[in-house]
């Protein structure tokens, strides 16, 4: 039985081909040529730099390498290694072969990593740059040859390993030295080991006018699972696709039946997914589902990791079958970086981890199989058994954010699945967010709070306001600091005016409040003299001084700030925040009468939040299964 095969690099997914094999790296791929830790790939990487003409690895893009005599190619990476420590721990397989098709003489040889990571990596502060070299100074490997504990069969044009051994910790891997010029043609890892468990998959998407990303990947798994006989998971997949933007039709999709299309009201991510999951779990009476998927709309998706997952669902064990299955975030525009795996929310900060991992280095692909204590993961790309998506058990409707991390701290008992190999990539961007999202920011962290067992207190709640307060009224930002006020007003008015509210009226009044954007040109503005100061890069007491200068009159007339620099003024009378991916900004000004209303507002609330927020916490708590119920979802969303 099949349990992870070995995949190819894909010109329209991804071209890192240390993502995927280690080795010469072909013409037209790209990949890291500075090793690190692998003295050996360096200097062949140095030699192949002279003599690349020479073919040592070519790649035809149809899973076929050709290796010159006496070149290695090893499969220590993010998608060809065997995260055996996870397989132990939470399925039922209790042996592994490795099938390699290779046409050629070769030998080869099996390795073992095990890895650790030291607390510093995981620091804000680190884990800024994937550049950082002491991030990963901070990850130690074990690496191991396992020969020994293994026995190799050739087959004609097979080579079949036998690993007599489940480790309980980390990865394992082939090297295949060729011998004789060799062609490989991939392979496998494989069990004899019986499924534990049948395995049909609901996807739900949630869209709003992204129509060419979800016609892409919606085409794709068409193409490559439904109508795919040669797909194991070909009958075991269905898509149900929440259209909040009403802009998709069926003959988008071919009409094919495995594809369901709703149109839905725009309320936001948790009312997409939610309707998603009301139609695929509790509507459809000839489609019953073990699991779902949850999926954002912008990603580039490969349906070779919704197989993975599908392989690794069917092995779970008794204890971990309502454990979430997560997958990590990469970047898009640099597909190697590994933008988040998995995060904890304490309250207000939320912890992430391995972020900006560049995942072409050796030492990252074991230390990434490291747990890490987690309490969920985002819904681009995420797994969730049936068993709890329940009537009784749905997302908090809060519109878009914190939906995902409501749901998976609320769930976190059951527990959340890290894997190499099981990933999206998804648009980043800078510090982008429109002022409305403060109003999000705020609200739905209160709401999130509500049940937890370590729930924010009001000096946090006052401490966290404060910080944000402060950080927009010193960045001319007024508008941003009263939608912090407004979000904490409307959580104090409590539940019942919660789940009275309209979702999209209301979030067309907070869009009105964001900034306009004007070009430089719109503005006559010299762009000579803009600054790009991130805040990572600033000491502390800039603050501190700025804080000061706040007080004092303007020296310039207009500071130019991009989005990701830190935005302190100096005294300037105007910042102009320009967006270059935009091409475009926005104006603020400083007003001391609107900062002085802000200041008497501070206190207004901090008094509010002293007398009531203990009362109110559990106003949310008590009401909270009213509105996480299917029959308040089928209400607000009007189905």
């Amino acid at each position: 039985m099949i349990l992870q095969p070995i995949i190819f690099p894909r010109e329209d997914i991804c071209k890192e081909w240390k993502m995927y094999f280690r080795s010469a790296i072909p013409k037209g791929y790209e990949g890291e040529i500075d090793d690190r830790n692998d003295d050996e790939v360096v200097l062949r990487a140095m030699r192949r730099n002279n003599n690349l003409s020479k073919g040592e690895i070519t790649y035809n893009n149809k899973e076929l390498i050709k290796i010159k005599a006496h070149h290695k190619l090893s499969l220590e990476t993010y998608f060809n290694a065997f995260s055996i420590g996870k397989w132990s721990k939470y399925t039922t397989v209790d042996n592994v072969s490795i099938v390699l098709n290779i046409k050629g003489d070769a030998t080869v040889k099996m390795y073992h990593v095990k890895g650790a990571v030291d607390d510093f990596v995981n620091d804000p502060k680190c884990n800024g740059g994937f550049m950082n070299a002491q991030k990963y100074n901070g990850l130690h490997v074990n690496r191991s040859c396992i020969d020994d504990e293994c026995e190799i069969v050739r087959e004609k044009d097979k080579y079949i390993v036998h690993v007599n051994k489940m480790y309980n910790e980390g990865v394992i891997y082939p090297v295949i030295m060729a011998e004789s010029d060799i062609e490989f043609t991939g392979g496998r890892y494989e069990t004899t080991a019986l499924p534990a468990q049948e395995v049909d998959i609901a996807l739900g998407i949630c869209t709003f006018k992204r129509e060419a990303f979800v016609k892409s990947n919606v085409g794709k798994i068409i193409n490559e699972i439904i109508n795919n006989d040669k797909c194991e998971l070909q009958k075991h997949l269905e898509v149900y696709i929440s259209d909040n933007g009403q802009t998709l039709t069926n003959e988008d999709f071919s009409s094919n039946s495995k594809v369901h299309l709703f149109p839905n009201m725009n309320a936001g991510g948790a009312g997409g997914f939610t309707r998603a999951m009301i139609e695929a779990m509790m509507r459809r009476e000839n489609s019953k589902f073990s699991h779902m998927i949850l999926m954002d709309d912008d990603i580039v998706l490969d349906c070779r990791v919704i197989v993975r997952t599908y392989y690794l669902l069917r092995y779970l064990k008794g204890e971990y079958k309502k454990a979430m299955i997560g997958g990590s975030m990469f970047e898009l525009d640099y597909r190697f970086l590994q933008f988040e795996a998995g995060a904890t929310f304490g309250g207000i900060e939320v912890k992430f981890y391995n972020k900006n991992w560049d995942m072409r280095f050796r030492n990252t692909v074991a230390c990434n199989e490291v747990e890490q204590p987690i309490n969920y993961s985002g819904w681009w790309y995420n797994v969730i058994p049936a068993t709890v998506i329940r009537e009784d058990n749905l997302p908090i409707p809060l519109f878009i954010h914190y939906d995902d991390i409501e749901y998976g701290i609320r769930n976190d008992k059951n527990g959340t699945i890290l894997i190499n190999g099981i990933c999206v990539w998804h648009p980043q961007g800078a510090n982008k967010a429109p002022i409305s999202m403060n109003y999000y920011d705020v609200r739905n962290m209160l709401i999130a709070n509500v049940g937890r067992p370590d729930e924010m207190s009001a000096a946090e709640l006052i401490y966290h306001m404060k910080n944000r307060v402060i950080g927009d009224v010193i960045r001319y930002r007024y508008s941003g600091a009263e939608r912090v006020f407004e979000a904490i007003d409307d959580f104090y008015k409590g539940p019942e005016y919660f789940m009275a509210l309209n979702p999209v009226e209301n979030h067309k009044r907070l869009m009105s409040g964001n900034y306009q954007f004007y070009t430089p040109e719109e503005l006559d503005m010299n762009m000579d003299k803009i600054s790009n100061v991130k805040d990572d890069d600033i000491p502390r007491w800039w603050y501190v001084w700025d804080a000061f200068c706040w007080a004092l009159p303007a020296r310039d007339k207009v500071r130019i700030s991009t989005i990701r620099d830190h935005g302190l003024p100096f005294m300037a009378k105007s910042i102009y925040f320009y967006d270059d991916a935009k091409g475009a900004g926005y104006f603020v000004t400083r007003d001391y009468k609107k900062a002085l209303e802000l200041f008497f507002r501070f206190f207004k609330t901090t008094v509010k939040i002293i007398f009531r927020h203990y009362l109110t916490m559990r106003r949310w708590n008590y009401a909270k299964k009213s509105y996480t119920s299917r029959e308040y979802w089928e209400r607000y969303l009007d189905i």
